[in-house]
């Protein structure tokens, strides 16, 4: 008389691979030499074999695509800023002087290559696996850099007008904009 065992239980856990063939046996009451004999004789290794294969196949495929969409992500990004440089270098060649006078026009040129640069970063960061910082948090910092640097001009060109000098207007991108820093 034969012993009647949870033969699709036990080969569900088999192919698993979590445990090893003693544990198997054991946790089932077989025999494992009856375990191993049913194994070999229904194939289980090969078709064990055969879904790891798959299951690694599929990994892969899936490495490959998220690379792939983060190497789009950062040409379109690296893309970006090199047209914004591309129109800030055109401004400048068309009317240098353009610029000195148009403070608005040359803190949106910044402002456009600052976000470029952000979104490249960003997208470079996730392709190599690492942290991205919380963009609300940065862009906060920024805005708030922002507003003491306009506060800032504001008083220089106070001061100016009271000297009776022309203004010159620079824009300079704070060092902990958030852009790279983390």
């Amino acid at each position: 008389m034969q012993a009647k065992y949870e033969w699709p239980k036990i080969k569900a856990e088999y192919m698993k691979g979590k445990l090893k063939e003693k544990e198997i046996a054991e946790k089932y009451g077989v025999k494992l030499k009856t375990l191993q004999n049913r194994a070999y004789n229904e194939g289980w290794k090969k078709q064990k074999g055969k879904i790891e294969e798959k299951a690694e196949e599929m990994l892969c495929q899936r490495i490959a695509r998220t690379r792939v969409n983060h190497l789009e992500k950062l040409i379109t990004a690296q893309e970006d800023i090199l047209d914004a440089l591309v129109q800030l270098a055109a401004l400048v060649k068309a009317d240098p002087e353009k610029l000195l006078r148009d403070k608005q026009g040359t803190i949106r040129n910044a402002e456009s290559v600052t976000r470029a640069l952000q979104v490249a970063t960003m997208n470079q960061r996730d392709l190599h696996g690492l942290k991205n910082i919380d963009q609300k948090f940065a862009a906060k910092k920024w805005r708030e850099q922002q507003k003491l640097e306009n506060e800032r001009l504001q008083l220089q060109k106070e001061r100016n007008s009271d000297e009776g000098t022309d203004v010159i207007w620079t824009i300079e991108v704070p060092e902990g904009s958030g852009a790279i820093d983390e």
